[in-house]
């Protein structure tokens, strides 16, 4: 799976570089580069033009739609490349005024502050209030990590941020201006990002396809975990074991705030998900009233046992990362050709809420499920060596792991280093 998720990323890059043929196509003569200050100009406008398109393009990324998410094998893999294509454009569009400062301010200190203030030029104070809100957007996400309901009212933010830009665009005197297939071009673009914007993040709870549910049951396990089980209030959603999906929950306890959540479900079970006791959030899911309404967006995700090439498969969860192998492991039973061995990576016993579940499981299963307890504050960190020392066919085994990114970025390196193939690895990652 892994090794063809850039064909989306690739798509974003050229619809991105498209405005660059275009600019070097405008019947403006040859002296783009003929001075330093000519040169920092053309130089300043491309860096503006690539920045607003990837801002747009990724304004399209955010709205979770199935067939681009598609482009990427998974939703979870475009959220990653998602976060990338954020910060590119950031720094191309701060490049854009620094790169224009030597030819406005004439060489003067006085004339450069004076250029970076806001004056009359509406045009320009577009430009400006655009690039100085998205700074502060990105600051706040990136370095300041606030609360999610924060972190989200800052993406909500970044369309007006993006519209500010665009108006720039639009009136600003310009090369996008006088070549008029350029100007569609990124204005067609920016009309598409936008649209994006407002279909998913302004209108999404009455645009955007959701399945409603029930909460029928609450239960916490081991007082680390919430586990929510739901019943369909119609057609229920179909969903290959190990996807995830977005839920929100009408309840005054908890909020009506929109979360990411693996599926724990078996086939045939009642929808459930499990989540861990981390921040204010997951928090008060026990305070969840049965009977709540439930708001399913999904499922989403490609990290399923379902869909790798091996039969022979080896599962490594770090914590709360087994959720979506509780799904799988469920599903196993229905189709024992698998040989799977699951690894549960824990920092002791006590959080090991599923392994009494699991462990029946797997005893039940035929030789189709084997589990293995790793508890760290026992036994260490566990490492793609011990795995491999246990598992000798491990080049011919797909690799599916699900824990904090920090722990897969490890685990990744060492199995590559072990010659295990970059298409044998999968990773569903979630952060802290």
């Amino acid at each position: 799976m892994q090794n063809k998720n850039y064909i989306g990323s690739i798509i974003v890059w050229t619809l991105a570089l498209v405005p660059v043929v275009l600019w070097f196509a405008a019947p403006l003569g040859s002296g783009r580069f003929s001075a330093t200050s000519i040169a920092l100009t053309s130089l300043g406008q491309l860096t503006a033009l690539v920045g607003t398109c990837l801002f747009a393009l990724n304004l399209v990324l955010s709205a979770r739609l199935k067939f681009v998410a598609n482009l990427f094998k998974s939703l979870n893999i475009m959220y990653l490349r998602h976060a990338n294509f954020g910060k590119y454009a950031v720094v191309l569009l701060l490049f854009h005024p620094l790169l224009l400062l030597g030819t406005y301010s004439g060489g003067s200190l006085g004339s450069a502050v004076q250029f970076l203030l806001p004056s009359r030029d509406w045009p320009t104070n577009f430009g400006f209030l655009s690039l100085a809100l998205l700074v502060v957007l990105v600051v706040l996400t990136l370095y300041l990590r606030p609360k999610y309901h924060i972190w989200k009212w800052t993406h909500k933010c970044m369309g007006l941020a993006f519209f500010l830009g665009a108006l720039h665009a639009w009136l600003i005197p310009s090369t996008m201006g006088t070549y008029l297939p350029l100007r569609y071009y990124v204005l067609g673009l920016s009309f598409l990002g936008l649209t994006a914007y407002v279909y998913h993040t302004i209108l999404g709870r009455f645009l955007v396809p959701h399945t409603t549910y029930m909460v029928s049951n609450v239960e916490v396990l081991n007082n680390r975990a919430t586990h929510v089980t739901m019943k369909p209030a119609g057609k229920a959603i179909r969903f290959e074991p190990g996807q995830f999906m977005f839920v929100s929950f009408d309840d005054a306890n908890v909020g009506s705030e929109s979360h990411p959540f693996s599926i724990t479900a078996g086939p045939n079970e009642d929808l459930s998900i499990t989540a861990k006791k981390l921040g204010d959030y997951t928090e008060k899911l026990p305070e969840l009233k049965v009977g709540a309404r439930v708001r399913v967006e999904g499922p989403f995700g490609a990290f399923s046992h379902t869909r790798a090439e091996h039969s022979r498969q080896v599962w490594i969860a770090g914590g709360i990362g087994i959720t979506p192998f509780v799904s799988m492991a469920k599903a196993l039973a229905r189709d024992p050709k698998y040989r799977v061995m699951l690894y549960y990576a824990v920092h002791n016993k006590q959080e090991a809420v599923y392994y009494d579940e699991l462990k029946k499981l797997a005893d039940s299963s035929g030789g189709a499920l084997a589990l293995e307890l790793f508890c760290s504050d026992e036994q260490g960190k566990i490492d793609a060596s011990y795995i491999s020392a246990k598992n000798s066919d491990l080049k011919n085994a797909d690799v599916f792991l699900c824990a904090p990114p920090s722990m897969i970025h490890a685990l990744k390196a060492q199995f590559l280093a072990l010659g295990i193939p970059q298409s044998q690895l999968h990773s569903e990652e979630f952060s802290l």
